[in-house]
């Protein structure tokens, strides 16, 4: 097996041979990178790496997001939004191809590391509290707007426990898991064509994801949310489906939001100006999304 050109404690010169790696997998000697001697290291630059995705990707939506609000006041022209979109969109793009090669190279280090170190006590904690939190956060959800302040208080502390990581890697609060949980649900939902059946329907992953959508930006107290904000947050949810065209990603969420109305479980209320999606039965749509994941996400499919 060839050397790696670096020493196991130079972390520097590692991140800059592992991000070599990632871009151009056949030049990066993995079977060095995840061998038992280095593995623990080259786990550990994974997640450096990862940390510093995770900030970029706040970075870019926080920005585009600024600008959304920039040209609704009329400070930057919608010419100037629409480039920076595309800026957005074109970023985007890259940034799904690199996290899809970091994810496979980290879950391989992650996994080696588990047998190396036998952390068999830390991963059942992890599992345990990470069934937990994703429970609480959906309930929380289901009655939002209406949940007591000894809820909010509770749910505020939960997310800031720590996140039980591997030795020397680096610390993160329950929120971040919980936060990488939903985006890998989200993905798996919208990649399956298995479906569920829902009260007599048959009802994609897909359909499901825009109800979790929906279930995240309105609650009790605003169960409204404007089609053009639903459209823009769904686009910014969907980099995956950037690919197969607007056009597609549109008809995914057309489709979904038609059968939802079908079921009751939403309407939509248009005036002259604008559209809206009022969501009509929140305890519904929290069941189809509890039922579906129940099924592709049970207690044995929490791999973080």
């Amino acid at each position: 097996m060839p050397s790696l050109p670096y020493g196991p404690d130079d972390d520097t010169a590692a991140e800059i041979y592992v991000r070599e790696a990632l871009r151009r997998s056949q030049r990066g000697n993995w079977s060095a990178l995840l061998a038992d001697d280095r593995v623990l290291q080259t786990y550990r630059v994974l997640r450096l790496i990862e940390s510093g995705a995770v900030q970029k990707h706040v970075h870019h939506h926080d920005a585009i997001k600024c600008a959304e609000i920039d040209r609704d006041a009329g400070l930057i022209s919608a010419a100037r939004y629409a480039e920076m979109y595309r800026e957005f969109a074109d970023w985007r793009k890259r940034a799904v191809l690199f996290d899809s090669v970091l994810r496979q190279y980290l879950d391989m280090a992650t996994e080696r590391v588990r047998v190396i170190r036998g952390d068999a006590v830390v991963e059942s904690l992890r599992h345990v509290l990470l069934t937990l939190a994703m429970a609480v956060e959906e309930h929380q959800e289901a009655h939002a707007g209406e949940e007591s302040l000894a809820d909010t208080a509770l749910w505020a502390r939960l997310r800031l426990l720590p996140w039980p990581t591997a030795a020397g890697a680096e610390q993160h609060v329950l929120a971040n898991a919980v936060a990488a949980e939903r985006a890998r649900r989200g993905s798996a939902r919208r990649m399956s064509d298995d479906v569920i059946q829902f009260e007599g329907s048959p009802v994609f992953g897909e359909t499901v994801d825009v109800a979790d959508l929906l279930l995240e930006v309105t609650d009790h107290a605003r169960p409204a949310c404007s089609r053009t904000e639903l459209v823009e947050l769904w686009k910014q949810r969907t980099p995956d489906l950037l690919d197969s065209g607007a056009s597609e990603d549109m008809h995914c969420l057309r489709e979904a939001l038609l059968f939802l109305e079908s079921l009751d479980m939403i309407a939509r209320v248009s005036d002259e100006s604008s559209t809206e999606v009022v969501v009509t039965d929140r305890a519904r749509l929290a069941e189809l999304r509890r039922r579906w994941d129940e099924k592709h996400f049970g207690l044995d499919d929490l791999n973080h």
